[in-house]
């Protein structure tokens, strides 16, 4: 397993992996729906996209932030919907130098991936 970064050609490798998931997280602050856009253009091949609101944050109550932290459980539940566990290598990509995929690299981190 890899804890940091890997290499596009250690990621060529592993496209057709079982044990490797990859998750795009392009987003763009000012155009909530440009992930989706870019992500139904074209994506790295078994790439599956995952929403920096919908999917990466909790619940706005107006006082806890604009992309407050989901629940642990919820967030657990959420990547292991989709495949993601401790057994799985995941690969996160975005194209805001690492804005989005860093806060879910930190956020898998958090939950002890």
């Amino acid at each position: 397993m890899f804890d940091t970064l890997v290499s596009c050609a250690v990621l060529a490798e592993h496209l057709d992996d079982p044990d490797w998931i990859i998750v795009d997280c392009r987003h763009q602050l000012s155009d909530t729906g440009y992930g989706e856009r870019v992500y139904a253009a074209g994506h790295v091949p078994g790439a599956l996209f995952m929403h920096l609101d919908r999917d990466l944050s909790g619940a706005m109550t107006g006082s806890n932030g604009r992309h407050p932290l989901p629940d642990p459980e919820v967030l657990a539940a959420r990547l292991g919907a989709v495949g993601i566990d401790r057994q799985r290598q995941v690969v996160v990509y975005d194209d805001s130098e690492g804005m989005v995929a860093g806060r879910l690299w930190w956020m898998l981190r958090w939950l002890g991936h």
